[in-house]
């Protein structure tokens, strides 16, 4: 069964969500959109606080088991991606970090000139409807809304209270003129509702006209013409094949791990590992892939002296029901939250360039995205590697599109990785040693880490050590041989064919990724549509002299 369209757009995810929208405002331009899982209406998606429970359903999420990951004695880790209308966005936790500028610098040094924060800046600003107002680092009408947390709450005015006294100052924009120091989270909520990409953009667009968007449907390959040229795809919809006809381009938004794993089961990747599986190769581009990066972190956590403190402690049907009417009534209560109200950015050392490690501040004791997921009074500070330099991959399992693909991370791998996450893990303990939390902390979760060895601290995080959620990197922008895509997200070796995701960031920046994902698509498609806003040059804290 064959349809004919002017894009096909692969994933309705924060990327993806972006690009269909801002194509299809061209006049008469015909997009689709297909998504492997189902749509986002739901009660659980919507609220803030409900957000565990699309992450443990199978139905909406992606769900991988990275490794054995070598320099964590084999362990597995499991990964979770969005998987339905708007992607993660639609499953994340919601906080709103650009990253560092000095991070996009550093993709300019690397060939990509375009790409600095003179040239990323108008389109952070472009995309965000910032709850203080527009002014010359922040954009106030943009789609998608940015609330500032309260922070109310004894729990979280400790942790703001402590990282001061250890030092750091109280930052009142991370996203403006200085990331560094201990500040209230901005997160993506529009009035107490998650403000996903879905939300935002695709269906706003969808209600406009020109984008279909086909749900539970599974993209298996992308097809090519004689001259290399992407025509279509073929995708899996309630047990039948279908093929889309693109007549200008394919995009490409399936994730860090679905974008290359779909690249090689279409032909486009390292020729020698696409003859291990008889898959003819299209273009031998080796990159396909290769240099995948993750934020890896570490819950350094205190169970509380105070009974009943921690948000959904003592939870119970009554609680649970009350929390669901002030939301869906009021659009207030532990329900409007997504309990990441505060954080840091933080040096891990006096020799460190510009903050290397960031804390995500919870407030309660819980296994966050685990299956057995429980509250307990207490606290943990998820100490979190902004720029590692180990580096993972990502292979094809099999040649079957429905297998997943062979995910390993190397997390901390490299010495340096492994230097900077002790030497953060001990500040932090010392952060928790700080006056303002005497009152409050209790009973220790991990070791004395202050007074431990390196190797006792090493032993400590190989069994503790996870994901922050954050995989960029394995379809990289570039002109070196190793690179994947242009700087405009164009496909090397082929015609039609662009990713556009977070696969395609080059170097992992400072702070989760959901933020700098929307800005590249933002980015790729004015570019696709022949435009660009005017570079924005902004003194910041950490420019280079």
């Amino acid at each position: 069964m064959k349809q004919s369209y002017d894009y096909i757009v692969v994933g309705a995810g924060s990327a993806g969500s972006i690009m269909a929208a801002r194509l299809s405002e061209d006049p008469g331009a015909r997009v689709l959109v297909v998504e492997a899982g189902p749509s986002d209406l739901s009660v659980f998606v919507r609220m803030p606080g409900a957000q565990i429970y699309p992450l443990l359903n199978p139905r909406r999420t992606w769900r991988f088991e990275t490794g054995p990951e070598p320099a964590l004695g084999g362990r597995t880790i499991m990964h979770a991606r969005g998987r339905m209308m708007g992607g993660s966005s639609s499953l994340n936790g919601m906080v709103y970090v650009r990253g560092n500028p000095r991070d996009y610098e550093a993709w300019a040094a690397m060939g990509l000139p375009d790409w600095s924060f003179a040239h990323c800046l108008p389109y952070f600003k472009k995309l965000e409807n910032n709850d203080r107002g527009a002014n010359e680092y922040r954009g106030g009408d943009g789609p998608v809304r940015i609330t500032t947390m309260p922070g109310k709450h004894p729990l979280f005015e400790a942790f703001l209270e402590a990282g001061q006294q250890a030092g750091l100052h109280l930052n009142d924009d991370y996203n403006g003129f200085r990331q560094e120091g201990v500040h209230l989270h901005q997160a993506n909520l529009d009035h107490g509702i998650r403000a996903s990409t879905g939300r935002a953009y695709l269906r706003p667009a969808m209600r406009r006209g020109g984008v279909r968007v086909v749900l539970n449907a599974q993209v298996t390959r992308v097809r090519f013409d004689g001259s290399r040229r992407a025509v279509g795809v073929h995708y899996v919809a309630g047990g039948t094949e279908y093929f889309a006809e693109a007549a200008r381009e394919v995009i490409l938004s399936g994730s860090a791990y679905k974008t290359p794993q779909l690249l090689m089961l279409s032909g486009v990747g390292d020729r020698e590992q696409l003859a291990k599986h008889a898959i003819t190769p299209v273009a031998d581009v080796p990159g396909v892939g290769r240099n995948l990066q993750d934020h890896p972190c570490v819950p350094v956590g205190y169970r509380a002296k105070v009974a009943g403190i921690s948000p959904g402690s003592r939870m119970n049907l009554i609680k649970m029901g009350w929390t669901g009417a002030q939301w869906l009534f009021a659009r207030r209560g532990l329900g409007a939250t997504n309990l990441w109200e505060t954080g840091a950015f933080f040096k891990s050392r006096d020799d460190v360039d510009y903050a290397d490690f960031q804390h995500e501040f919870v407030p309660l004791l819980g296994e966050y995205g685990q299956d057995n997921f429980s509250v307990e009074d207490g606290f943990y500070y998820s100490t979190c590697l902004m720029r590692p330099k180990s580096r993972g991959f990502v292979e094809l399992r099999s040649a079957d599109p429905m297998e997943q693909p062979r995910v390993v991370h190397n997390y901390l791998e490299d010495a340096d990785d492994r230097c900077a996450m002790i030497a953060a893990v001990r500040k932090t303990d010392e952060i928790i040693q700080q006056p303002a939390w005497d009152a409050l902390r209790g009973e220790r979760i991990a070791p004395a880490l202050r007074n431990a060895s390196d190797d006792e601290i090493y032993a400590w995080l190989n069994q503790h050590v996870s994901t922050q959620y954050h995989p960029v990197g394995t379809c990289r922008m570039g002109t070196d041989d190793m690179s994947v895509v242009d700087a405009e997200g164009r496909v090397h070796g082929v015609q039609g064919l662009r990713v556009v995701d977070s696969s395609i960031i080059p170097l992992i920046t400072s702070g989760n990724l959901n933020c700098p994902t929307m800005m590249v698509a933002e980015k790729v498609a004015d570019s696709m549509r022949g435009r660009a806003l005017e570079p924005q040059h902004l003194d910041y804290a950490d420019r280079v002299a």
